[in-house]
């Protein structure tokens, strides 16, 4: 019984001992490891920081060094001993061609919507209104289609009508490109939702070819 003890006890010891060591063992690869880290971490700040000030070259003149991140400017003595970056400049935006309420043609928008979504983008500046085909008075679907395009840019989104317009021209912009290939019809009935757009300017050109026409030239050489 005694020599069971012993032997329970001498096991528990050498247990314990092993944990011992082990939990010594983590403790040290623990340690060291932050040591690694630290050491890393020195070298690079060292890095980041390759020119100390004490090691810079005497200043100008009326000059002094000001830190800036990793390095150092020279600036004059009466400077902010803080690097100051420039302020930021906003461009200044273009003013707007139009402003105030947009003129209802009544009498085109019954009699010929194309020229009246015409004389709406020249009043609004657009870029492409100079790009609208002269559909004539009896090609009724550029008619209509002009005329949805018209009133989702003339009515206020809240009014009902806007819904219905916008709606309406969006169906028969997907019809358009499902009815016709890609060709002269389809492109020159495409160009009235330009006007809807707000692209760059140099977007609006049609030229060399891209789209082609049947009232336009091919070429922009060709344009008059």
């Amino acid at each position: 019984m005694n020599r069971q003890m012993y032997w329970g006890i001498a096991a528990l010891i050498i247990i314990l001992i092993a944990a011992g060591g082990f939990m010594y063992w983590q403790w040290s690869q623990v340690q060291q490891l932050k040591e690694q880290l630290a050491q890393d971490e020195k070298m690079l700040e060292e890095k980041r920081n390759p020119l100390a000030e004490n090691n810079l070259p005497p200043a100008k003149t009326g000059k002094k060094w000001v830190p800036h991140d990793d390095h150092f400017h020279e600036v004059p003595v009466d400077a902010p001993d803080v690097w100051q970056d420039a302020p930021i400049t906003q461009p200044a935006q273009a003013p707007k061609t139009h402003t105030g309420p947009l003129t209802y043609h009544k009498e085109l928008l019954e009699t010929h919507p194309v020229e009246a979504l015409r004389r709406q983008a020249e009043e609004r500046g657009h870029p492409a209104a100079k790009w609208i085909p002269p559909f004539p008075p009896d090609d009724l679907e550029a008619q209509e289609f002009a005329r949805n395009i018209y009133l989702s840019i003339y009515l206020d989104e809240k009014d009902p009508a806007y819904e219905k317009a916008a709606r309406a021209a969006s169906e028969q912009m997907n019809t358009i490109s499902d009815k016709y290939p890609y060709g002269a019809r389809r492109s020159d009935l495409l160009r009235l939702i330009w006007i809807g757009t707000t692209l760059p300017t140099h977007i609006y050109n049609p030229f060399p070819g891209f789209h082609p026409s049947d009232y336009f030239p091919v070429k922009e050489s060709d344009l008059k």
